[in-house]
């Protein structure tokens, strides 16, 4: 006799990526029509019109509407185009196309400039950036934008760049620790001000400051036009300040740190996505030569250290030890799921699915940038990939991001030019012996 089970119920006990690829019964993928050039990013305001904005890392950001893409770009931003940099991250403000609100034209981006700005010492950066639209329904943007929040660019690699606003309004980005291999500077551990100089101590001065490395920071947009204070570390060369610190931000009450930090400890923290149901933000940390992770941070919690470059997701990195124990032993935040290099390179963190099949809520899916492989496991407990199984994809093509629209609906952006959806047959069951 079959026993129905809820998806990926912990008895299910598959390594991610150990089993042969299979089918999710009920699940398909569906290629969206049009041609996206290094598309890194799928993303939709929540104002019912039903867009889907696809983010390029060569500096565009097209619209699909009605199915198909229109011929004018929405936004063109000017970036350095390389390896790991340009156009990365694109998030809505929560009230985009409410007229009633405040802020209802507001979107913002993170990129690369190729140059700095003149105006900012005209050192290469990483940036946060505010646009708007003319009415709250165009599908062409104003083109001037504000420089928000500055990060300097160490290196063309390592930028992370995916920015969201969390389920308390304000805005979460993501940054790599420098590209340089193995940590040499310890940027991710670092909560202090530090200069470039390898093995130079957290409380060090002068230099180029690349204190907010290996992070995911928290920032207030709406409370802007203030002073600068000394810890808003991502406000060099700008004035009055573009954003606030959040009161309840871990490091917003102590001395000599950078308030903007909500957790630290990351390698390269590429694609993040917060569900939808928890709060929770789900971190897709870009491995060194062995493993690759996902971790969590919980909602609303914030001040979490991800290990690196002690750990390398459960194993010893720099740290001394054998096995994986190393989160317990550092007393860092061990990963939900990891996985080896036997499986993909570069892990490409997806979505907790909460979209209109309900019998497949709290499935996660992600990929790998190297792989192309397509998995998905339950989002739930200290370890989700004791239920994680390969899909089998009919789709070519490296994962370079993931989306979902205002509906809930998961979509893949791949590196040959695609977006595709990861569509759901409503009511579908799911047997034990499905994957037999």
């Amino acid at each position: 006799m079959r026993n129905t089970i809820r998806l990926l119920a912990a008895s299910l006990i598959v390594a991610a990526g150990g089993a042969a690829a299979q089918d999710i019964p009920g699940v398909t993928l569906t290629q969206i029509p049009g041609s996206y050039i290094s598309p890194v990013a799928v993303r939709a305001p929540h104002d019912g019109s039903g867009r889907l904005f696809v983010v390029k890392q060569g500096g565009e950001i097209r619209v699909i509407k009605s199915g198909a893409m229109l011929p004018t770009p929405f936004l063109t931003v000017s970036v350095n185009f390389s390896g790991e940099s340009g156009l990365l991250g694109l998030a809505f403000h929560p009230n985009f196309g409410k007229p009633a609100l405040a802020h209802n034209d507001e979107f913002y981006v993170f990129y690369t400039r190729p140059n700095g700005d003149p105006r900012l010492g005209a050192t290469p950066d990483q940036v946060v950036a505010r646009y708007t639209v003319p009415t709250p329904d165009a599908d062409v943007a104003n083109p001037a934008g504000t420089i928000v929040l500055r990060v300097p660019d160490l290196a063309g690699n390592h930028n992370g760049g995916d920015i969201h606003f969390g389920p308390d309004g304000y805005l979460y980005i993501s940054s790599g620790d420098s590209g340089a291999q193995g940590n040499p500077y310890q940027f991710a551990e670092c909560l202090w001000k530090k200069p470039a100089s390898s093995g130079s101590a957290c409380g060090a001065t002068g230099g180029t400051q690349y204190y907010l490395l290996g992070k995911i920071l928290r920032i207030d947009v709406d409370t802007r036009g203030g002073a600068v204070g000394a810890e808003m570390c991502g406000s060099s060369g700008i004035s009055p300040a573009e954003y606030s610190i959040p009161a309840g931000n871990p490091h917003a009450a102590t001395s000599s740190t950078c308030d903007e930090i909500w957790a630290h400890g990351f390698r390269n923290p590429w694609r993040m996505s917060f569900d939808r149901a928890t709060g929770d933000l789900v971190i897709g940390d870009v491995g060194q030569g062995t493993y690759e992770e996902i971790s969590v941070e919980p909602a609303g919690v914030g001040g979490g250290d991800h290990g690196w470059s002690r750990c390398e997701g459960r194993h010893y990195y720099d740290a001394s030890g054998s096995g994986t124990t190393c989160p317990s032993t550092t007393g860092t935040i061990a990963p939900v799921i990891e996985y080896a290099h036997g499986e993909g390179c570069a892990v490409s963190g997806g979505y907790v699915y909460r979209g209109p099949a309900t019998a497949f809520h709290g499935t996660y899916f992600y990929g790998d940038s190297c792989s192309s492989r397509l998995w998905y496991a339950t989002a739930s407990g200290p370890t989700w990939d004791t239920g994680g199984i390969q899909m089998t994809s009919p789709a070519s093509g490296n994962i370079y991001g993931f989306g979902e629209d205002e509906a809930g609906n998961l979509y893949i952006a791949r590196s040959n030019s695609t977006i595709w959806r990861i569509d759901i047959e409503l009511g579908d069951t799911i047997f034990a012996d499905d994957f037999e």
